[in-house]
């Protein structure tokens, strides 16, 4: 290693980085990489159409919420719906008023609250390790496999995930930045404003999950005078008066909510699998690890690398029990979904950013050569696999995404072959982190983009599609055993529900029970009885109406169902 200088990532000077460039190139090239990368983050809200059932079901709760003027109760097709706190639905309505009902406004909100994590990693990162590993850890964060899914997939997953970070960076730096001590309070009250935005984006996770960390902090380093350094009686008071306005008045309106949302939303997902969200114990760690990529090969493996973290500033133990208490506490809960682990991401980057200001040229160019053997191997595996797999090659709708990822990964590859070489012929380590991460970004959104195909066989937007065209102002639309959550999003109305048990519409039924319909008889009288109607049809149900001669014209197909209308020439008061 005699022959590769090491690099000090950690300075706030820019010496064995950028230096052999002008003061002015430096900005030219980070303002470069910083605006396309922001532009780059943007892209593609609007290219896919709103997934099944998460996207389309909180788009249209956030509709009806700005199409009644109705800003308390969550209602999903007319249903009260109270599965989630209200931020999400708030922000996307406010979009809704100001931009217009859209795909990518509906998207908006995940999109700006992980920006907002990566902008509160890289400052926190910059005040506790320096400013070149401050970029270094937004880079990563911005450019994680998961981390940007979770941020361009409208479920409610980012929001609380991009409070905690940056109420944890808040903390960060009160605790562990000798410089800001005299702002203490300030950052410790913004700190805990953040964790009162992110109980009010899902839960009691949003309070549970840091103190549990501050605990387990606190038995490890053997200290609980942190306690007094948190501004804990105002901060707490704090988290109540942003949170529990919005928990009473509905509890006042609803006297159903408190124990629908905190005994089986909140408790009983973790205790019981009443969701058919049961996964094994090991579930997040190969979602971490490939959620990570392209960065995980900088993760520390070895027990020395791990050692080092633990042995490191005081700041890096409170960040690997943030990374320790998320990890066990989704990984012992019933419920489990690849997006749940995302609050650990940002504590990940931070930690993989300073790792990589520890390691030497020669490690850092080699690291690189991994990512681009795996994107490789990768790609590879995304070109054979399907083609030599008899169920995948039948799903033609797969073969545009794959091989948009397998140029994607040999272009990532080649990106990282090229980082490899300039990291030690040109001393811009920095640099060519920075290049890998905007390519890197660049593959997943075009990924991202090149799967509009299969969105739409997991959307309602092709049955609106079709729908749309025969829809009158007095048209009522049924979904008989076809549920899907985004219809009234795209069409800009309630639909009525035939004969489904859905976990999310079922306890809002008496707020709406002209809206469901217990039965396919009662569903066939409805149909006659309409002035005009159409539906979406599970295909299975085709030859029991057609046997009881209902009248109903195919006008459509769809991955969902069959899509119908009644014949303009049926007498509506027929039996």
């Amino acid at each position: 290693m005699s022959g590769f200088p090491t690099f000090d990532l950690s300075d706030k000077s820019e010496t064995g980085t950028l230096s052999k460039l002008h003061p002015l190139q430096r900005v030219a090239v980070w303002s470069a990489l910083a605006i396309g990368s922001l532009l780059l983050w943007f892209a593609g809200l609007n290219l896919r159409p709103l997934g099944e059932p998460d996207e389309g079901r909180y788009a249209e709760v956030a509709r009806e919420m700005f199409a009644s003027g109705d800003w308390l109760t969550p209602r999903l097709n007319g249903f009260t719906f109270f599965d989630k706190p209200a931020l999400q639905y708030w922000a996307s309505a406010l979009f809704y008023s100001v931009f217009g009902v859209h795909e990518w406004t509906a998207r908006i909100w995940v999109a700006l609250t992980g920006l907002m994590a990566i902008a509160a990693v890289g400052w926190a990162g910059g005040r506790l390790y320096g400013r070149m590993t401050g970029w270094l850890a937004a880079v990563v964060l911005g450019s994680s496999l998961l981390f940007v899914a979770g941020a361009h997939i409208g479920t409610m997953d980012m929001g609380v995930a991009a409070f905690l970070s940056i109420g944890i960076c808040f903390f960060l730096v009160a605790q562990f930045d000798p410089s800001a001590a005299s702002n203490r309070t300030g950052l410790n009250l913004l700190g805990w404003a953040c964790l009162g935005l992110a109980v009010l984006s899902k839960g009691l996770i949003g309070i549970v999950l840091p103190a549990a960390t501050l605990a387990v902090f606190m038995l490890w380093e053997r200290d609980w005078r942190i306690l007094s350094r948190m501004t804990l009686g105002w901060g707490l008071l704090l988290v109540l008066l942003i949170a529990a306005p919005w928990f009473v008045a509905v509890s006042l309106k609803h006297s159903d909510f408190l124990a629908y949302f905190f005994i089986k939303q909140q408790f009983s997902r973790f205790v019981a699998n009443v969701f058919d969200r049961e996964r094994p114990w090991w579930f997040f760690i190969p979602v971490v690890l490939g959620g990570l990529f392209p960065w995980v090969a900088f993760l520390p493996f070895s027990r020395a690398g791990l050692r080092s973290l633990c042995k490191g500033a005081r700041s890096d133990r409170f960040l690997v029990c943030w990374i320790a208490v998320v990890f066990a506490f989704f990984s012992a809960s019933h419920s489990k979904l690849p997006f749940y682990i995302l609050p650990i991401f940002p504590a990940l980057a931070m930690l993989i950013a300073r790792r990589m200001s520890m390691l030497s040229a020669i490690d850092i160019r080699r690291r690189l050569l991994w990512i681009g053997a795996l994107s490789a191997m990768v790609a590879v595996v995304a070109l054979v696999v399907p083609l030599s797999t008899r169920h995948l090659s039948e799903h033609t709708d797969l073969h545009p995404a794959l091989i948009w990822l397998m140029r994607g990964l040999v272009a990532l590859a080649i990106v990282s072959a090229i980082s490899a070489f300039l990291v030690t012929r040109q001393n811009r380590p920095i640099l060519m982190i920075g290049l890998l991460g905007f390519a890197t970004l660049l593959v997943w959104q075009t990924l991202f983009a090149s799967v509009g195909n299969i969105a739409g066989n997991l959307s309602a937007a092709p049955v609106a599609k079709l729908m749309l065209p025969q829809l009158h102002d007095d048209t009522e639309v049924f979904t008989v055993h076809a549920y899907v959550r985004g219809l009234p999003f795209y069409l800009n109305r309630l639909v009525t529900i035939v004969d489904e048990d859905a976990d999310d519409i079922r306890p809002g039924i008496p707020a709406r029970p002209n809206g469901f319909i217990a039965g396919v008889g009662a569903f066939e009288q409805r149909w006659r009885s309409a002035p005009s109607a159409l539906a979406v049809i599970d295909p299975a149900l085709m030859a029991q109406l057609r046997h009881d001669g209902l009248p109903m014209q195919i006008i459509g197909r769809s991955s969902i169902g069959m899509i119908v209308q009644r014949p303009a020439s049926v007498d509506t008061a027929a039996p």
